[in-house]
């Protein structure tokens, strides 16, 4: 079976040092949407934009296999993991150059494989699955210096969702206790 393999990632809120999320689909010739994933490749120190791609297409690659895949063609909208997996780049990073290698090693596993830059415009789903890790873990855990206002925004949306609102309803009930009490009297409320 032929597929083809988008994979992204990212790293936010910055770039390099923030928490590094990745997000893959998977699709087979004719279209039809076999596999999709997202997770976290990296945080803090030595985490960048490009572990995270590295990561986002080793996942990919490693479902590919799984679903019984024999030929991929990859597309990612990474100039440098594309350039790099080609040998028109060399690589600078012992980090990236080891998953360069574990990426490489999977690819052994196809019986054909090629690999192609696109634009960002063409990978709006592993582009948007890599965010929605990203969100995830902000909700639950918090990130960074606005970890604090992420794990608020997260909390907002489950409770909008389990009390059947729109985030922006919940949103406009959350400004307008804010505006009318103090925040001592919203932590006694929240303590009830």
């Amino acid at each position: 079976m032929r597929c083809v393999v988008y994979f992204d990632g990212a790293c936010e809120p910055f770039n390099p040092g923030g928490l590094g999320t990745y997000g893959y689909a998977i699709y087979d010739e004719a279209g039809r949407r076999l596999a999709r994933g997202y997770g976290v490749a990296c945080h803090g120190d030595g985490c960048t934009n490009n572990v995270a791609e590295y990561t986002a297409l080793r996942e990919a690659l490693k479902k590919a296999l799984e679903l019984g895949c024999a030929e991929v063609s990859i597309k990612g909208d990474s100039q440098l993991v594309v350039k790099q997996m080609r040998g028109e780049w060399g690589v600078n990073s012992l980090r990236l150059l080891n998953l360069k290698e574990e990426v490489e090693g999977l690819l052994g596993r196809f019986a054909k494989w090629e690999i192609e830059w696109i634009p960002r415009e063409e990978n709006r789903e592993a582009d948007g699955l890599s965010r929605i890790a990203y969100e995830q873990h902000a909700a639950e855990y918090g990130y960074g210096d606005e970890g604090w206002a992420q794990s608020l925004l997260g909390e907002l949306r489950r409770a909008a969702q389990r009390d059947g609102l729109d985030a922006a309803e919940a949103a406009r009930i959350l400004v307008e206790l804010l505006r009318r009490y103090k925040l001592d009297e919203l932590k006694e409320l929240a303590a009830d």
